[in-house]
């Protein structure tokens, strides 16, 4: 299949930007290029950093970037940690470009579609440089509308002004807004810009906050989740009735907020010691399975790891404090698990989609409730629904229109 809008079996060319193969965004733009391809385009993906993450390598074409380059990118990131971000959630208003962008694949591409640019590039050069190319940004955390707050905790402050912002040492709180104030009005000046959101929750803050664009320059996408093949696991072993599962790079991360899902767990089996069952899964210096004799703790290396163990769970608790919508979620109900989550970013819009269990963000009894009364669903209408919404041709399709205005 030929992806053409001119009827002349033309393929359009896409390249695709990530700083590394490691992290969520880079996984999302990589399951699209696969998408694309399967659907005939002509897809590429450029890093500039060879991360931790193997995996996909193979999809992966590495720019070499000379060493004065990178050391003036790891300094500046010091400096943004140490002199402007006040908190322990990252503020990062400044990036430098890493990327070549004289590129012969950069240079030939009809699509320049942009995933993580934090050390990769600023906005300012992708907009600028060819300007006759179509730019797309997808926004896989906040940083591009707060003016350097990846993760805003809900917070608007930098709708108006951001004097009061915790998380920004004082000295630097007008960086931060003229940072923000200045994207958007050189946004507004690129027709050919579009920004993509992978939930209607960070679509309808960026709205807010990116006054200056119109509305047509926004677009509601969800991260491509990859079909599954295999069967879950039944469980018919004679084991815990409802096995629970929690997934996250770093099972330490506040954000995520294990301990929540830790305290209501003992408080379940307290009640019920048989019934039911715990599979972390992430990297921890903790070892919390010796804390509880229902509590499994592993890693994953790769996807087909992580598939298996989600075939071995029924329902995937995800109580973020604060998220945009985690890729696992989707990749949870690509296997037939259920879902039950916290009423934060774009996770209630998932579990309303697929008519699952949410909670209050941070109501231990809000969340004791909803494990103990979870009904469990057909894991196979769930992968059917699942495919319907995230597949890869569904996602691609999408893509297309957006490529193609």
């Amino acid at each position: 299949m030929n992806c053409d809008t001119n009827g002349k079996g033309y393929k359009l060319r896409v390249v695709h930007l990530i700083t590394s193969t490691s992290g969520g965004a880079a996984q999302a733009a990589i399951r699209l290029h696969e998408s694309l391809i399967e659907s005939g385009y002509d897809s590429k993906v450029i890093s500039v950093q060879r991360r931790k993450n193997p995996v996909y390598t193979k999809e992966v074409r590495f720019q070499k970037i000379d060493k004065f380059r990178l050391y003036k990118s790891s300094a500046l990131t010091l400096l943004q940690q140490r002199l402007i971000q006040a908190g322990g959630d990252p503020v990062s208003p400044i990036s430098l470009d890493l990327i070549d962008w004289q590129d012969p694949d950069i240079e030939a591409a009809d699509v320049l579609h942009l995933h993580a640019f934090y050390n990769l590039v600023s906005v300012k050069s992708f907009l600028v440089k060819f300007p006759s190319k179509k730019k797309v940004i997808t926004l896989h955390d906040e940083r591009l509308y707060t003016g350097g707050c990846h993760v805003s905790h809900d917070c608007l402050g930098f709708v108006s002004g951001c004097q009061k912002c915790p998380q920004v040492n004082h000295v630097f709180r007008s960086l931060v807004e003229k940072q923000k104030r200045d994207l958007g009005n050189l946004m507004s000046n690129y027709s050919n810009a579009v920004i993509v959101c992978p939930s209607s929750w960070i679509l309808n803050r960026a709205k807010v906050a990116l006054h200056e664009l119109h509305g047509s320059n926004f677009f509601q996408v969800y991260n491509p989740i990859p079909s599954v093949n295999a069967q879950p696991f039944k469980n018919d072993t004679g084991g815990p009735k409802i096995r629970f599962g929690f997934v996250s790079q770093s099972l330490d991360n506040p954000i995520k907020n294990l301990p929540l899902l830790l305290c209501a767990f003992k408080e379940l089996t307290n009640l019920n010691p048989e019934k039911y069952s715990l599979t972390l899964v992430g990297t921890s210096e903790k070892s919390y399975s010796m804390e509880h004799p229902m509590i499994a703790q592993t890693i994953v290396r790769n996807p087909a790891e992580l598939q298996v163990v989600l075939s071995a769970i029924d329902v995937l608790v995800v109580p973020s404090t604060q998220d945009n919508l985690p890729n696992v979620l989707g990749e949870a109900l690509m296997n037939g698990v259920g879902l039950i989550g916290s009423d934060v970013g774009g996770i209630p819009e998932v579990i309303d989609t697929f008519k699952q269990s949410l909670f209050e963000s941070g109501d231990l009894h809000g969340l004791i409730e909803a494990m103990a009364n979870y009904k469990l669903t057909d894991r196979k209408k769930l992968q059917v629904m699942a495919e319907e919404v995230f597949g890869y041709k569904t996602i691609a399709d999408k893509m297309k229109t957006i490529y193609s205005l």
